[in-house]
């Protein structure tokens, strides 16, 4: 697979035009970088399952049907700590929590004690 330490979701290689090398991100390609090369961007994609060459694209599916990045849950982006409001769903209790204050309960506490 192409995983590296950069991009662990990822399980494709890419191709740039401007070594003819494949490496599994770009931020491997910079630091393999050693002739001081100007670099491009990839133009090439290979599957980490099937290996088949493909042109550069964001989806995130192969020709043979296997998924190049795992897919991020619908409310949490990737453990980043912020909530998407907008892709949770309606009952989900969190996604209207808070909505209504007018300040927050500690907020209020420390100014309280003012």
């Amino acid at each position: 697979h192409g995983v590296c330490k950069h991009y662990a979701k990822s399980f494709r290689w890419l191709r740039f035009p401007c070594c003819g090398r494949a490496f599994p991100c770009d931020v491997c390609h910079e630091e393999a970088n050693d002739d001081g090369h100007e670099m491009l961007w990839a133009n090439k994609m290979i599957c980490g399952f099937c290996g088949k060459e493909q042109p550069y694209s964001t989806g995130d599916k192969c020709e043979c049907g296997a998924r190049l990045t795992k897919s991020r849950s619908s409310h949490w982006e990737g453990g980043a700590g912020c909530r998407d409001h907008t892709n949770m769903s309606r009952g989900d209790s969190r996604k209207y929590r808070g909505m209504n204050k007018t300040q927050s309960a500690k907020s209020s506490k420390k100014s309280d004690k003012k």
